[in-house]
C-alpha cells in the first residue's frame, strides 16, 4: 500500500453515503412534492447527462394532469437511475389502491380457506363484475347505493334481471370483501354498511309432487337401463339428494357396491358417505364395469367435468317428454330431503346426506314445510303405537351391557 493512501474501499464508501444522503434529500422534496400531484399521470423521464456548462446528471418527474414537473439531480449516470427506481418507488408507495388489485389480494386470502380455485375465481368475477375499479378509498355511500341499484337491474345470461337471492347473495360478497379491507386498514369507511337488500327472496327450488315423482323416477329407470348415462346421473342426484356438481365429480373408485364416498364440492360437511338404493346401485355398477378407478362415472368423453347444464338439459327434456313442471337438477335434492322426512327420518340424517352442517340450512332452501311437520307427525306416531324402524347398529350396541358389548367387539376384531 502506497504511503498515506486511504484504506481500501475508502472510496467506494464515501461514495456510499454519498448517493445515500442524495435519495434521502431527494426522497423528502420528492414526498412533498407528490403529495401536491395525481400519482396515476406521473411519468419519469431520463436519465439525461450534464447540459452544457452543468457536470450533474438529471431526470424529470412530470404529473399530466396537472402540468407540474420537478428536476432532481446526481453526479453519475447510475446515480441518475437510482434516483429513478427511487421515484418508482414512492409513486407506487403513493398511489392510492384500486378495488380490482384489493380484489387480488382478497383471492389470495381465500385461497386459504376456500377448497376449490374456481370457487375462488368465481368470487373474483362476481366482485370485479359488481365493483367499479376506482380507489378503494374513493367509494362513498351514494356510489355503494347506486351500484347495488344497477346489480338488481343489470340483465343476467338469459337476458332477464338478476333474481334477488343472486343480488343479495353478491350484496352479502362485497360487505365481506369490504370487511376485510377494514381489517387490514386498507379501508377506513365502510360505505356498504347502510346499503341495505331489495327484494325477497323464494326458499328453495320448485319440487315436483309426489306422483310426479314416482313417474319421472320410472321414466328414468327405463331410459337408465337402456343405457342413458344423464338418466343415471339424475337418478343418483334424486336417490342421494347430491348436488350436480357431486354427482358429475363421482369417480368409478368411489363406487363401492352399494355405497358412494362423495368428496364434496362446498365444506367439510360435504364429504360424505352414503348407501344407494339397490337396483340404483346395479345400474352404477353396470356404467362403471372394467373402467379405470380416477376416470370419471359420468361424461368422461369430454376433457374435464362438465357444468351442472349438462345434468339440466337432460332434466328438461325428460320433464317435456312427460308433461310435468319442469325443475332443475337442484331441485331433485330437495325432493329428496322432503321425500325422506314424509318417511319419518329424523332432521339430523337428512341434514347429513345432504352435507349440511345443522338442518337450519337444508329447512330454509331444500325441505318443504308441510313435509318437515308431516315427519314429526310421523315420528311421533311411531312412538306412541310402537311402530318406530328398525334399531341401527349403533343403537343394538348401546343397548347391550358393558361386558357383552366388549365381548362382541373383541370377536369382530378377531
Amino acid at each position: 500500500m502506497a504511503k498515506n493512501s486511504p484504506p481500501v474501499g475508502f472510496g467506494e464508501r464515501k461514495s456510499e453515503r454519498r448517493n445515500y444522503a442524495a435519495r434521502s434529500v431527494a426522497g423528502r422534496v420528492l414526498s412533498k412534492f407528490i403529495e401536491s400531484c395525481d400519482t396515476e399521470f406521473m411519468r419519469i423521464y431520463g436519465p439525461y447527462p450534464p447540459s452544457p456548462g452543468r457536470t450533474r446528471w438529471r431526470i424529470q418527474v412530470y404529473d399530466q394532469a396537472t402540468k407540474r414537473k420537478r428536476s432532481l439531480t446526481a453526479e453519475t449516470a447510475q446515480g441518475a437511475r437510482d434516483l429513478a427506481a427511487l421515484v418508482e418507488e414512492e409513486l407506487r408507495r403513493a398511489a392510492p389502491l384500486l378495488v380490482h388489485e384489493a380484489v387480488e389480494q382478497y383471492l389470495e386470502y381465500k385461497r386459504g380457506r376456500v377448497r376449490l380455485e374456481r370457487h375462488v375465481q368465481a368470487i373474483g368475477k362476481s366482485l370485479r363484475q359488481f365493483l367499479p375499479n376506482v380507489p378503494v378509498r374513493s367509494v362513498t355511500r351514494q356510489q355503494a347505493e347506486d351500484w347495488y341499484l344497477a346489480a338488481t337491474r343489470r340483465p343476467g345470461k338469459h337476458g332477464r334481471a338478476a333474481a334477488a337471492c343472486t343480488h343479495r347473495k353478491r350484496l352479502g360478497l362485497v360487505k365481506g370483501f369490504w370487511a376485510w379491507l377494514r381489517k387490514r386498514e386498507l379501508a377506513i369507511d365502510d360505505p356498504w354498511s347502510s346499503v341495505e337488500p331489495i327484494g325477497r327472496v323464494n326458499s328453495g327450488k320448485p319440487q315436483l309432487g309426489e306422483s310426479e315423482a314416482r313417474k319421472l323416477d320410472q321414466y328414468l329407470f327405463r331410459q337408465a337401463e337402456d343405457g342413458d348415462e344423464g338418466a343415471l346421473a339424475l337418478l343418483i342426484a334424486l336417490y342421494l339428494g347430491l348436488r350436480t356438481s357431486e354427482v358429475l365429480g363421482l369417480t368409478v373408485g368411489a363406487i363401492d357396491g352399494t355405497t358412494v364416498f362423495v368428496a364434496g364440492t362446498k365444506t367439510k360437511n360435504a364429504r360424505r358417505k352414503l348407501a344407494l338404493y339397490e337396483p340404483v346401485a346395479k345400474l352404477l355398477a353396470r356404467h362403471c364395469a372394467g373402467r379405470p378407478a380416477t376416470q370419471r362415472v359420468f361424461a368422461a368423453n369430454l376433457p374435464q367435468q362438465p357444468k351442472p347444464d349438462w345434468a339440466y338439459k337432460r332434466l328438461r327434456k325428460a320433464c317435456q317428454r312427460l308433461e310435468i313442471p319442469q325443475v332443475c337438477p337442484h331441485s331433485l335434492r330437495g325432493l329428496h330431503s322432503s321425500l325422506a322426512l314424509e318417511a319419518g327420518a329424523t332432521t339430523h340424517q337428512v341434514a347429513s346426506a345432504l352435507g349440511h352442517a345443522s338442518f337450519a340450512t337444508t329447512a330454509r332452501h331444500y325441505a318443504k314445510r308441510d313435509s318437515i311437520e308431516k315427519g314429526k307427525a310421523k315420528r311421533v306416531a311411531d312412538v306412541l303405537h310402537g311402530s318406530s324402524p328398525d334399531p341401527t347398529v349403533e343403537q343394538i350396541l348401546a343397548r347391550l351391557p358393558k361386558d357383552e358389548r366388549r365381548v362382541l367387539l373383541s370377536l369382530l376384531r378377531a
